[in-house]
């Protein structure tokens, strides 16, 4: 017998769709920027449908109007029984906003963000994550993918009385990988009725594997991020605790380790989840070690980091001295000797000798930018800083957009300009409010736009590390 489907439209970009035959929980469906709801409707149908290998008989209601139509696995639709005809009128408009977990496939280049976002005019990044669009400001929160046709050139197309949909029909997926999908439509379809879709070649979720599978890959010898930015107040703690936090939820427990080597009195130990207790900093592990020391005992060394639930290390710098060039040179042997990569949370003046030494010493750096004129003056600063010591340093080094309170949005894109002038790779991060509200910076209680942005940076650093010569 032919699974039945009943499908009843909710509203103007939404619908719900139930499985007669199976006791599963309702799939709703709702338009996109670039799917009008029918595709969306159709889509669904022919997924089922084809993984099913059946003709799948559809209840179609809108109101008072229902049509009984069958739906076979090459995607066409065929009529069962006389009823109303389905309004054909134009596309339906789109939702103001796009689910987090939505898998329609960003449509710009390498990006820092659960969608596509990022600028124009950028050099060369990871191939796995490249893909074409512009930034684009909605409402407050950040958008950004192009409105370029999605389904055109698909293989099938469908006869029958639902002419609207004829150019709409989705594309067959590209089996890149085994693995069925867990985000999206085709996520919620897997879930719901115990399928095996499997993601879209070209979508978020693919493109978040890609990421993964980066992060998780070869690094350097003495791997190092430094987060620079001579401007105080942009956010490079959190930023430097959240991407170890990500890199080490994908390379596995006491492999990353994050380094506060910003001036005493800083806010590191205030943001990490776990903060270090006294008597574990950077000056209390240089004393451990002898002049003529080669090496550090793993056991003596974890005496002085502190584990977060990520499984990422952190140790702080000296609580009432600042760090010297050699006391930071020495800090950063010790970590590679033990810890895949190291991610250096810097301070503010480019004279300080542990900022001299990242910049010397640092392989990829990244420049927190809020949407606001002195922080982006400070981060043209830190860009000429970083020319003084390392020019072949510029290739490497990305400018991130922040978003966060007292933020101007209207000056976003000036800033922007400056930095894609200067051929310096931008993106841009969502919103977060435990970064706005300077809270602690635990992984999971982030959003999940948040989240899936620090996947991308964190491989968009990492394949930039193997541009690093030597």
């Amino acid at each position: 017998m032919s699974p039945t489907i009943d499908v009843e439209i909710t509203s103007e970009t939404t619908a719900r769709a139930i499985l007669a035959s199976a006791a599963v929980d309702p799939v709703d469906l709702q338009a996109t920027e670039t799917e009008t709801l029918e595709a969306v409707v159709h889509r669904f149908l022919h997924s089922v449908a084809k993984d099913q290998n059946v003709g799948l008989e559809v209840v179609y209601r809108k109101g008072e109007n229902s049509r009984h139509l069958t739906v076979l696995p090459n995607g066409k639709v065929e009529p069962r029984a006389p009823s109303t005809p389905i309004p054909t009128g134009a596309p339906t408009a789109p939702p103001p906003a796009r689910a987090a977990n939505s898998s329609v496939p960003p449509t710009g280049p390498v990006v820092v963000a659960a969608e596509s976002i990022i600028y124009q005019s950028q050099p060369a990044v990871p191939p796995q994550l490249q893909t074409p669009a512009p930034n684009r400001r909605q409402g407050g929160a950040t958008q950004s993918r192009s409105r370029t046709p999605q389904h055109q050139g698909a293989e099938e197309a469908v006869t029958g009385p639902l002419e609207a949909l004829v150019d709409l029909v989705a594309a067959p997926a590209s089996p890149v990988a085994s693995d069925p999908a867990r985000l999206g439509l085709r996520g919620r379809l897997n879930a719901a009725l115990g399928l095996k879709l499997v993601p879209k070649e070209a979508s978020l979720e693919m493109r978040l594997r890609d990421a993964q599978t980066i992060i998780a890959g070869p690094l350097p010898d003495r791997a190092l991020i430094g987060v620079m930015q001579v401007k105080g107040g942009v956010g490079k703690t959190p930023l430097s605790i959240a991407l170890t936090d990500t890199i080490a939820t994908y390379r596995g427990s006491r492999r990353v380790v994050c380094a506060d080597l910003g001036e005493v009195g800083g806010s590191f130990s205030d943001r990490v989840t776990v903060p270090p207790a006294h008597g574990s900093d950077v000056l209390d592990l240089l004393a451990e070690i002898t002049p003529a020391a080669t090496d550090v005992r793993p056991t003596m060394l974890r005496q002085y980091l502190t584990q977060q639930p990520s499984g990422a290390d952190v140790v702080i710098g000296g609580a009432a001295t600042p760090l010297g060039y050699d006391q930071a040179q020495a800090l950063g042997m010790v970590l590679s000797q033990h810890r895949d990569l190291i991610v250096a949370d810097t301070g503010n003046s480019i004279l300080a000798d542990s900022w001299q030494w990242v910049a010397g010493a640092a392989h990829v750096a990244l420049i927190p930018v809020p949407i606001r004129t002195d922080a982006a003056i400070g981060a043209q600063r830190t860009l000429k800083a970083l020319a003084a010591v390392r020019p072949d340093l510029l290739s490497r080094t990305v400018i991130v957009i922040t978003d966060g309170p007292g933020d101007i949005p209207a000056d976003e894109h000036d800033i922007v300009e400056r930095f894609s002038n200067l051929a310096v790779p931008v993106c841009r991060m969502p919103y977060e409010p435990r970064f706005a509200g300077g809270k602690r910076i635990a992984l999971p209680q982030l959003r999940r736009p948040t989240q899936d942005a620090l996947t991308v940076l964190a491989a968009t650093a990492i394949g930039l590390m193997g541009h690093a010569a030597g």
